[in-house]
């Protein structure tokens, strides 16, 4: 697999005991206090120091966005859309992705119609692209990342981004777990870094008249909500497909990442894996 510092990562949120992370994690409850203290500082100041950078009121944020698929596109268009920042890294494990070269896409894929990604946003000029996350995280001009990956990747990816000094914006689910959730909220307030979940439904107006709704107790005592989804992917099912090589451009080592190795299947990638 592609693990070696990722591995220590896995180890950090999966494998080690709760109570022996907490014990080797890198900061204690007198660093959560500073980093907290830092923070309220620089809400007053002109310039914020982020990811080795000094950024003014009059400069642009430099984003790398890691996953460049459907949602991802998306995202881009919607950051692209701020005259204040500017897209200047990309990342995918696929290249036809990557490099927008849609026309090279696995015929399956397009097969799924609008989840499949048609262009690129004009990105105002060359950017550089990885096929490795990590060299994202290692670009020092870099401020901040968005990451619209798989889900299992979405921890890990964070609390690294959140190590190597950028801000970050990653797409729902947070997590799989509680304790994942855990390790990455530990890893922003340590690196003293701003980390939004995007879950704009949360922000509507429908919500916002829910929440009072229960809190002024207009529906009685709420004692526990339920939410769920069933999909079939009507009307033709998920299907059955069976395992074959990857697609050429497709690094599926690096895609399964975090997730137990398994062949390869055109009924997981890139849009049915959950």
């Amino acid at each position: 697999m592609v693990f070696d510092d990722v591995g220590t990562l896995i180890a950090r949120l999966w494998l080690i005991p709760l109570e022996a992370q907490i014990m080797l994690s890198a900061c204690n409850r007198r660093d959560f206090t500073r980093a907290a203290l830092t923070g309220a500082a620089a809400v007053s100041m002109p310039a914020v120091a982020r990811a080795g950078r000094v950024i003014g009121a009059n400069d642009r944020v430099r984003i790398g966005c890691i996953g460049v698929g459907y949602r991802g596109v998306q995202v881009q268009f919607a950051f692209g859309a701020h005259k204040d920042a500017k897209i200047a890294s990309l990342c995918d494990v696929y290249e036809p992705y990557l490099n927008g070269q849609f026309d090279k896409i696995h015929p399956h894929f397009k097969k799924l119609g609008y989840v499949v990604p048609s262009r690129l946003p004009d990105l105002g000029g060359s950017v550089q692209r990885h096929t490795d996350f990590r060299r994202v995280l290692d670009q020092k001009d870099l401020d901040a990342v968005i990451i619209a990956t798989p889900d299992h990747w979405h921890s890990v990816q964070t609390i690294m981004a959140c190590d190597a000094g950028k801000d970050v914006y990653i797409e729902k689910p947070l997590s799989f777990t509680i304790r994942e959730g855990r390790r990455m909220i530990e890893a922003a307030r340590c690196n003293d870094r701003v980390v939004q979940v995007g879950t704009q439904r949360r922000s509507s107006r429908l919500y916002t008249e829910l929440a009072a709704m229960v809190q002024s107790g207009a529906i009685g005592k709420v004692t526990v909500a339920r939410a769920s989804l069933t999909d079939n992917m009507s009307p033709g099912g998920i299907g059955r497909v069976p395992d074959s090589a990857p697609p050429p451009g497709l690094d599926w080592d690096m895609w399964q990442g975090p997730r137990p190795e398994r062949p390869f299947t055109l009924n997981v990638l890139p849009y049915k894996f959950r």
